[in-house]
């Protein structure tokens, strides 16, 4: 691919990126208000799981390949991206008020979920029978989720597009938002080779951030159009995707013996960062630009820490 080629695909993936987020923010408000449920739930059971797909496809085409440890990464490093980066830049755009409920039962279970994680690798492996129950305990949160009391509907979006194709563009607008994340990481590579930048740095930097790029560009527009509730919802919905889909799925499909560095250094990462997000939203209740800042700031420390660690 020759370095012209490059910049104009990293040109479009941008540009689609950022059409199909408005897109996908506005049609999920619809889509929320015609179905009668919050856009918290819609953020965390739409957004959230449909952005995670690229994580998914990742982790799922490592694991096949027998490098379960580079799905372990890939899951773990988008969960701190998602808090750190996707998060932060969300609430240094705007101020985001979290719901108690969000803040006193969904939040936590993300940290649930991690913890159940480290319980199932305290033996160094991530095995069949781990991913099934990760897997099991997804489906159940699924159904928790869907009965639990967070039906309050949605604020009433005007509207004269009928449910179907709410529904048709706020799926349609999630495909396009991993194709153009895609075709941005494929251009951004490309042009980072012809500088010579290293394939270690290429990898801690564009291709963890580009798995992640769909959760930020939903972000930021839901933060421009003043929508927390379907920010805080995506959040939620990816990590505990992250945590429990994909690597329950990377078990699922092949066996994997854990590299030490997951447990030592990338979950207890994750843990801080979780935590540092659960504090905020129980003590403050909403997130600040102050917030925003420490999390982004925390989030480049992090990608610092693995430079000079990483070999």
């Amino acid at each position: 691919m020759s370095i012209y080629l490059a910049i104009t695909l990293v040109l479009i993936g941008f540009a689609l990126l950022m059409w199909s987020a408005d897109v996908l923010v506005e049609n999920a408000s619809e889509l929320a208000s015609k179905l009668g449920v919050s856009t918290f739930l819609i953020g965390v059971v739409i957004v959230g799981f449909g952005t995670s797909a690229p994580e998914l496809f990742v982790s799922a085409m490592a694991a096949l390949e027998n490098k379960g440890n580079l799905a372990l990464g890939n899951a773990l490093g988008s969960n701190i991206t998602n808090i750190g980066l996707v998060l932060g830049a969300a609430a240094i755009v705007r101020n985001l008020p979290v719901e108690k409920s969000a803040a006193t039962k969904d939040i936590p279970i993300v940290l649930l979920a991690g913890l159940i994680s480290v319980a199932l690798l305290l033996d160094g492996t991530l095995g069949h029978l781990d991913g099934l129950i990760l897997l099991v305990i997804l489906v159940s949160y699924l159904v928790y989720s869907a009965k639990s009391g967070r039906t309050d509907a949605a604020p009433e979006v005007e509207s004269s597009k009928p449910l179907s194709i709410s529904a048709a563009w706020t799926i349609g607008s999630i495909v396009v938002l991993m194709l153009a994340s895609r075709i941005l990481v494929m251009g951004s590579i490309t042009i980072a080779e012809f500088f010579g930048v290293s394939e270690l740095v290429i990898g801690l930097t564009i291709v963890a951030i580009g798995t992640s790029l769909p959760e930020l560009a939903a972000a930021i527009a839901a933060a421009r159009k003043g929508m927390h509730d379907l920010i805080i919802g995506n959040i939620i919905g990816s990590n505990i995707f992250n945590t429990l889909g994909v690597l329950g799925l990377t078990g699922a499909l092949r066996a994997t013996e854990v590299d030490a560095g997951v447990l030592s250094r990338d979950f207890p990462i994750m843990f801080a960062f979780t935590a540092f997000m659960m504090v905020i939203a129980f003590t403050k209740g909403y997130f600040s630009r102050v917030s925003g800042s420490i999390m982004l700031g925390g989030y480049f420390a992090y990608l610092g820490f693995l430079l000079l660690t990483a070999g």
